[in-house]
């Protein structure tokens, strides 16, 4: 996934070089710059200076040098992840001598328990640094000469060594990194971790106390600089080598699959690939060679790279879009005129989760005219009267508010939300995981296609669960939900919603002459006879002295299987509730009359079923006032 924007970043990245340390955020903690060649005494007048207290979520620091010089040091001297760091016993989360980056209650001595001392993890990790121990690690990267490893069958090959260790890595003496296993020799860089051993057990533990002091959390991260003359590398310089030292040998995902090809390093990538000893599921299990890639240093270098932009540019548990146009194109030599890459980028890990590339712009144009279909009155006695939604994150907190009860945020294309009794159901659950691509789609694609085959029925049966099982669900509110669902369905060129909109407008006129009609009335079709049988059963469940009326209460004229149980149904209600209408309540009884009088030719279903929650749901006619007042 990654490989298709590593094309793209490269190119920003020779336009803009620091991109990655622009973006890059320090964490919560104190971060302190030592001067190499002075005491501890000699620095703690300039302490001020040459320190920063990290806190979480807050603003860059007013010392705007300081900070940047924190951040280009700290990312180059970070780990590439925990399952790989220099010390065995991970109580050092650093990459190289000139760094030390520690938890609080480590470095303090504060986690009660602890197995090693603040000085032995030092000397551990100090020594893991040297150059024999890094040397190894760059050794392990070059596949043994003809043997078969046993994790992949593939045949490997190496020239053989000549003259010593050094000679075993000549693969390396003509590549970009030669100058870094020079480094690595160097009489400078021994010196310098000697030094900074000796500056260690010197001032260790007036350090220790001095910022055991200050108020911090989380980290404490040290960074050494230097200003010997005699040293012919600048500190920022010995801090990219190191970084190199570090990274290299541990870019690839193991080193057990790496191979020479054409005289090229090639290996497992690290980044989106699974394949230690607990998640194989990855690999070939019929092929001779079992990795399912394999990239050169370079390559997996950029992906590196890629992947850390994203997880500090980008926010987390987001999808986020990167256009074409922005010089991310694809790795192919045809570039589409138009395209996004979407990615999603995992919080706790700083993963990529998910990726798509999509053949649709990044921007895309969203406006639903939410109608009152339903007629429905504000508290004022005047229409219902609803803004238009115009974009789609908007959109997105409507419909995840009213439809799936707030569960559909940022991330829902990968969530499974939990089922909670009168709350969110199974069912629920089940149209969420049903209809979430289909959403997915149409809020960061700008398409419909997936969605309008299911928008209706989904929509239509979240009501309906809503309505009967979900306790804190209010009527007006699904009101509402009911007309932006059929708003919705005229947005998305569905025709049904055009249809169920002029069908619920053209019977309510109807109904409502009727009911103050002095004749004798009967239905015209089966939209009347469904829609008066929903406003029936609300005006006589609201006849009810329950001290709350719930939506269980309408269950039974949901459930009616045909017109004929529907019709004992309301008049099982009237019997309930008949002590509570007066006798000549002319609306009441020709809206009886209405419903008791014709036989509809369509069962409760389909359609007829979404008629008569309408009736529920719309503003109820048998309430309305006439000219001469209540009747």
């Amino acid at each position: 996934m990654i490989r298709d924007l590593t094309v793209g970043f490269q190119k920003a990245q020779e336009k803009f070089p620091t991109i990655i340390q622009d973006n890059y955020k320090l964490k919560e903690g104190i971060f302190i710059r030592l001067n190499l060649n002075q005491s501890w005494e000699d620095q703690v007048a300039s302490f001020e200076q040459n320190h920063l207290i990290i806190r979480r979520q807050e603003e860059e620091s007013q010392n705007t040098e300081l900070f940047n010089w924190f951040k280009c040091q700290d990312y180059l001297s970070s780990l590439v992840d925990m399952n790989k760091p220099v010390d065995s016993k991970k109580q050092v989360h650093s990459n190289n001598p000139l760094a030390l980056f520690m938890k609080r209650e480590v470095f303090l001595a504060e986690k009660q328990g602890g197995k090693y001392t603040t000085q032995e993890n030092l000397e551990r990790y100090l020594l893991a640094t040297g150059s024999d121990p890094v040397r190894q690690k760059w050794l392990e990267m070059i596949p043994k000469v003809k043997s078969r490893s046993s994790k992949d069958n593939s045949q490997r090959e190496v020239k053989p060594s000549v003259n010593g260790v050094e000679k075993e890595l000549q693969f390396f003496q003509h590549s970009e990194y030669a100058v870094t296993l020079t480094y690595l020799d160097s009489c400078e860089r021994l010196q310098l971790i000697g030094q900074i051993t000796k500056w260690y057990r010197t001032n260790l533990a007036v350090l220790t106390e001095y910022i055991g002091q200050l108020p911090f959390k989380n980290y404490v991260k040290l960074f050494f600089t230097f200003d010997s003359p005699t040293q012919h590398l600048s500190c920022e310089q010995m801090y990219v080598f190191e970084y190199l030292l570090y990274t290299i040998p541990k870019i690839y995902n193991s080193n057990d699959y790496n191979q020479l090809v054409a005289e090229e390093l090639v290996g497992l990538p690290s980044y989106d690939m699974t394949m230690n000893s607990k998640k194989p599921f990855m690999e070939h299990k019929t092929m001779r060679s079992q990795a399912p890639d394999r990239v050169t240093l370079q390559q997996a270098m950029l992906a590196k790279q890629t992947t850390e932009w994203l997880a500090a540019a980008k926010p987390s548990y987001a999808t986020n879009k990167i256009g074409y146009e922005s010089g991310f194109v694809p790795p192919t030599g045809h570039v589409p005129p138009e395209g996004t890459f979407h990615v999603y980028m995992d919080g706790k890990y700083n993963e990529l989760y998910g990726f798509e590339n999509v053949p649709f712009p990044p921007t895309i144009t969203i406006q639903v005219e939410w109608l009152n279909i339903l007629q429905l009155k504000d508290p004022a006695g005047d229409e219902k009267y609803y803004e238009t939604i115009q974009n789609a994150e908007v959109l997105q907190k409507v419909i995840s508010s009213r439809f799936f009860r707030g569960r559909m945020n940022q991330s829902f294309i990968l969530n499974e939300p939990e089922v909670k009794a009168g709350e969110f159901t199974a069912l629920m659950a089940a149209l969420y995981l049903q209809s979430r691509q289909a959403f997915h789609d149409w809020f960061y694609k700008g398409t419909t296609v997936s969605l309008r085959g299911i928008f209706a029925k989904v929509t239509f049966r979240l009501l309906v669960e809503q309505f009967i099982h979900v306790e804190t669900s209010r009527l007006a509110e699904l009101a509402d939900a009911f007309n932006l669902r059929l708003s919705i369905q005229m947005a998305i060129n569905d025709k049904g919603g055009k249809i169920m909109a002029d069908r619920i407008k053209e019977t309510v006129d109807s109904l409502r002459g009727k009911l103050v009609s002095e004749g004798l009335v009967v239905c015209a079709n089966d939209e009347e006879f469904y829609f008066m049988a929903g406003q029936l059963a609300y005006y006589l469940i609201n006849q009810s002295r329950a001290q709350k009326i719930t939506g269980e209460m309408y269950e039974p004229f949901l459930r009616a299987k045909n017109g004929h149980q529907l019709k004992k149904r309301l008049e099982e209600a009237y019997m309930l509730y008949k002590h509570e209408i007066l006798s000549g309540y002319r609306r009441f009884n020709q809206a009886f009359s209405l419903v008791l009088g014709y036989v509809p030719e369509t069962d409760n279903q389909g359609s007829a079923r979404e008629l008569l929650l309408a009736g529920i749901f719309a503003d109820n006619l048998l309430f309305e006032k006439t000219a001469k007042g209540v009747e």
